[in-house]
């Protein structure tokens, strides 16, 4: 007999809810060991730990420290991904950090994966596996943040998504959904795509007392910081282009003129087009900086994350899940974001939905982050995440086969040019 879908949806949110005190738990265990991109080896450890309770059978050492699980239900039909990211956020001056590796959520990563563990655990229900067409894959995901340094770990990305999709975790994916900590809730249109720069300017060095005999590397980059800055009317408001970074070796003693400069810097734009005109332009402001002064600069780029862009219609189920789930809720369209996902570069490839939810207090990304309610942080997002796809899948998976058909996204071969034609090292010389 026929499993009404509204009873279906009651069962998975009572499950989750019988697991309640131990994703709270979970949460805090995440939050109180943080680990940075590639290196979330007990966090990843947590994840098998929980996937073998469940029961699913999952791959590990996916990316370094990725893990995947995948559920299967009596009846074929699309595979849904539901994701999680392992890593914490360089963030030195909070008082929870690390204080080895200034590694702390106050990006609200450790709620991404209780929210993952909690759909698994509701999916698993054999009246689940009855009713629904389909699979799921739950995947644990590293190295969101997207820092330089996680290149270190010998990873072509500094994201972990764009590395899985070259590494062809997400070939047999046709859909995919996570959530994201935040004060309030609610989802965006699209958010920023980012190519990342680190740029050695290398002049020639002297004592600070007879500047004449050398060539002033800092100099040269501080010019060309203001070239970028008079550059930046020279885009539309729509592209929502942003260059911001900081220099990370500005020179070794006060009475030397520097020799060498480093800088790391983020170009962020709206659409992969404006991204790579964005960039280019960031390379012509070091080169010019570097005529100038008659100094030499490298400029190593990388893909960051592609632009985000989420489904609308997968974006409507799970709003009415969400009020369904928290009646009165206040949701708010947050437009066009200027932040960046590596998320953006799943979506590029297959119909997905990156929304937010509550719990968080202070400000994301500071000092002062910190969750604020276990419940609504950890438990509430995998209830709706678990309704949603009971949506998708139910009644022979139509919806998800709606939403597929309807949704034309890039080839995983165009989006791996794509990303390619940003990565690129240039050595030039200004003499």
């Amino acid at each position: 007999m026929k499993i009404e879908k509204n009873i279906l949806k009651k069962a998975v949110c009572d499950e989750i809810d019988r697991h309640k005190t131990e994703l709270i738990e979970l949460g805090r265990e995440i939050w109180e060991n943080p680990e940075l991109g590639y290196q979330e080896f007990n966090t990843s450890k947590l994840v098998q730990e929980k996937f073998s309770k469940i029961g699913l059978p999952f791959q590990k050492d996916l990316a370094v420290t990725g893990v995947r699980a995948d559920w299967t239900s009596n009846k074929p039909g699309p595979k849904v991904a539901v994701l999680g990211e392992l890593d914490a956020l360089y963030t030195p001056d909070h008082p929870e950090c690390n204080k080895e590796t200034g590694a702390v959520h106050a990006c609200g990563h450790n709620g991404q994966i209780c929210a993952m563990i909690g759909t698994a655990f509701a999916m698993n229900l054999p009246e689940v596996k009855q009713a629904l067409s389909g699979s799921a894959a739950f995947i644990a995901v590293p190295a969101e943040e997207g820092r330089m340094a996680s290149l270190d770990s010998g990873m072509r990305f500094v994201s972990g998504k764009a590395q899985m999709i070259f590494d062809g975790v997400f070939d047999d994916i046709d859909m995919a959904m996570m959530t994201h900590g935040a004060l309030k809730y609610g989802i965006a249109i699209s958010a920023n795509g980012i190519v990342m720069k680190n740029v050695r300017f290398i002049g020639k060095g002297c004592h600070a007392g007879v500047p004449w005999e050398g060539t002033n590397a800092l100099s040269a980059a501080r010019l060309a910081l203001s070239a970028i800055d008079s550059q930046r009317e020279t885009f539309k408001d729509t592209d929502t282009v942003r260059f911001h970074g900081f220099i990370k070796n500005g020179g070794t003693v006060v009475n030397n003129v520097p020799s060498e400069v480093e800088l790391e810097y983020m170009v962020r734009a709206q659409t992969p087009a404006t991204m790579k005109k964005a960039s280019e332009l960031f390379d012509r402001c070091m080169k010019g900086a570097a005529i100038a002064f008659g100094v030499d600069v490298e400029i190593d780029s990388h893909h960051g994350c592609m632009p985000l862009e989420n489904d609308r219609n997968f974006a409507e189920i799970h709003y009415k899940n969400l009020m369904s789930e928290i009646p009165g809720a206040e949701f708010h369209d947050l437009g066009r974001r200027t932040s960046s996902t590596d998320f953006g570069d799943v979506a590029m490839i297959m119909p997905g939905i990156h929304p937010y939810c509550c719990g968080w207090g202070g400000e994301l990304h500071t000092l002062t982050a910190h969750c604020a309610d276990g419940y609504k942080a950890y438990v509430e997002p995998a209830k709706i995440m678990a309704m949603n796809l009971v949506d998708l899948l139910y009644d022979d998976a139509a919806k998800a086969k709606e939403i597929i058909s309807k949704n034309k996204r890039y080839t995983k071969e165009e989006y791996c040019r794509m990303v390619e034609s940003f990565d690129h090292k240039e050595y030039f010389s200004g003499k």
